[in-house]
């Protein structure tokens, strides 16, 4: 009798983009004709594979590149098919969440861009970069509707050994006329930075803003706290609604009793109505103590006098 064919119906893996190190699951589906018992032989051309039949687990190698993982699926009388798959192992990941710095919510659709590559934020907020990670400075930019343009920075430490990176940043809507607005987003350590303002006196009485008293869109002191995040990353955001005459005194306190100013990464983005210009200010790489004197904020005209400096005592009027 003529043996009949055998037929590989899919390759499938798990990912098609894997880091170095991680566990890739493939299933190899194929069929014969006459019934016949197959038997799976796995290849490819570097990583560790594991196999059990139709199903493999391949070990993604430690350099960066497209690899191609056989199977070929056999009869034992003379009969088989081979499929190959493609996979990209890449030396790293750039990750992170954008989020609507007024009220903390995810934002989908943003275009986030890292150097020449652009991509866009899921349903969930989310981004990935596939990068060769290496130490140094990374400049961000970020475009949606309605909302600023964002354009920072983040630094990778020299001695950074994950396969991993996470940046998450805050986008702010458009300042509604004479909206004055501090957003402050930093990394994972300290978990806790809090963001306060002092005003100048208004009606009759100067006010302080921070999480134990968040202010007023309606009634002095015309500002308010927007975002209190104590877990990392930020967004810290303040809005002055309304400006009076004298000197607003922005600052940061870190409450958290671990971690440093320094290690942050802190950036702060300061927008004025109505075009959203003002100031790009980054924690300062010297001083110590525990405030951050970011800047002071003319009431009557706008301007912005950058301070920016870290010291031992709270920034006073």
């Amino acid at each position: 009798m003529k043996n009949g064919p055998v037929e590989i119906i899919s390759l499938a893996a798990s990912d098609s983009i894997a880091r170095s190190g991680d566990l890739v699951v493939l299933v190899c589906e194929a069929q014969d004709s006459d019934k016949d018992k197959l038997s799976y032989e796995w290849q490819s051309s570097s990583g560790d594979i594991s196999a059990d039949r139709d199903t493999a687990l391949w070990t993604a190698p430690n350099k960066s590149g497209y690899y191609h993982v056989t199977c070929k699926a056999a009869d034992g009388v003379g009969a088989s098919d081979v499929a190959s798959v493609s996979i990209r192992v890449v030396g790293g990941i750039i990750s992170g969440t954008v989020t609507n710095a007024v009220n903390g919510t995810v934002l989908e659709g943003v275009s986030v861009s890292i150097g020449e590559s652009s991509v866009m934020t899921n349903d969930s907020g989310e981004y990935n970069f596939y990068l060769a990670l290496q130490g140094g400075m990374y400049q961000v930019a970020a475009l949606i509707d309605s909302f600023c343009p964002y354009d920072g920075s983040f630094e990778i430490p020299e001695d950074h050994s994950s396969s991993l990176f996470t940046f998450n940043f805050s986008l702010s809507p458009f300042p509604e006329p004479g909206e004055i607005r501090m957003v402050l987003n930093w990394g994972s350590s300290p978990n806790d930075l809090d963001s306060h303002l002092k005003t100048p006196e208004i009606e009759g009485q100067t006010h302080h803003i921070s999480y134990s008293s968040r202010g007023s869109a309606d009634f002095a002191p015309f500002a308010t706290l927007d975002v209190d995040d104590t877990d990392g990353y930020g967004p810290e955001t303040i809005t002055i609604k309304q400006s009076f005459s004298g000197t607003y005194i922005y600052y940061i306190y870190q409450y958290s009793s671990s971690g440093s100013f320094q290690e942050s990464g802190g950036s702060i983005q300061i927008y004025n109505s109505p075009t959203c210009d003002g100031e790009t200010i980054q924690v300062p790489v010297d001083g110590s103590g525990r405030y951050w004197y970011v800047c002071d904020i003319d009431g009557e005209s706008g301007d912005i006098t950058v301070i920016n400096q870290i010291q031992n005592s709270e920034p006073t009027n």
